[in-house]
């Protein structure tokens, strides 16, 4: 009966590591991703904002990832689409299309976007970098599991490779702190009553 007592603390932890990888594994791992330079009052992401930082949320806490701009705009761009996988190409394309990654950065000061060309054959290499910052965050926090269970490379049949994040995700805003903090352009301005 003792012995039996005594083992219950460590069945317990063992059922909870394994629920836990269970979780992992069905839901992914959370991130973090912080946005800076919002128009205040505003409650969603807008074009002018920075994608300023990633983190891994993992009990209780965060590990940020050390990438450099363009890979903090795919992440956030592969955390936001995470539903399909896509192609190098149509990453690139995604990417141009929308203002909130062309206008990276600019409501800092208005005139300088904050943001990078990002290209099918960068990409590739993005890719494998931002593998090796999320191996660093594991590390960090004491995982063992393989980074490419998180940033999914997807065969085809044919050459092309697709690419997929399985995570789940909030954002984080830093709203500007100047009192005369205006919007860009006319399509979002008009919210503002400019």
């Amino acid at each position: 009966m003792y012995m039996r007592d005594s083992l219950t603390p460590i069945v317990e932890k063992v059922g909870l590591l394994i629920a836990e990888r269970k979780h992992l594994r069905s839901a992914g791992f959370h991130f973090r991703i912080v946005h800076r330079f919002r128009m205040p009052g505003c409650s969603d992401c807008i074009c002018g904002e920075e994608v300023f930082a990633v983190f891994l949320v993992y009990r209780g806490r965060e590990y940020c990832l050390r990438l450099t701009l363009a890979m903090r705009i795919l992440f956030d761009y592969l955390v936001r689409h995470s539903r399909f996988a896509q192609s190098a190409r149509q990453i690139e394309l995604g990417i141009r299309a929308d203002d909130f990654y062309k206008d990276n950065g600019k409501n800092a000061d208005g005139h300088v976007a904050l943001t990078r060309k990002i290209t099918r054959s960068a990409i590739r290499v993005y890719i494998i970098r931002v593998h090796q910052a999320l191996s660093l965050a594991f590390q960090e926090a004491g995982i063992s599991i393989d980074t490419k269970s998180v940033l999914i490379v997807h065969e085809t049949t044919g050459t092309e490779v697709l690419y997929q994040m399985k995570c789940t995700h909030t954002v984080t805003h830093i709203d500007l702190t100047s009192p005369n903090a205006q919007p860009l352009r006319g399509g979002i301005a008009g919210q503002f009553g400019r």
